[in-house]
């Protein structure tokens, strides 16, 4: 996957480890505090990457 640098602010929409245990609570066992920092930047990558293709779908 082509990774692009994130801005400054896009780590505001970066869910913590806490959230992340709320949302999916299979991940308590399987994602580290340490880890949920990389696993949530990927999770943003992903998002934008599927919002950028549905904007280009709908042009």
């Amino acid at each position: 996957m082509d990774q692009k640098k994130l801005l400054s602010d896009e780590e505001d929409y970066f869910l913590n480890y806490e959230e992340l245990i709320k949302i999916v609570p299979a991940l308590k066992n399987k994602l580290s505090e340490e880890d949920s920092f990389e696993f949530s930047k990927q999770l943003y990558e992903l998002t934008r990457i599927i919002f950028e293709q549905y904007k280009n779908e709908k042009e």
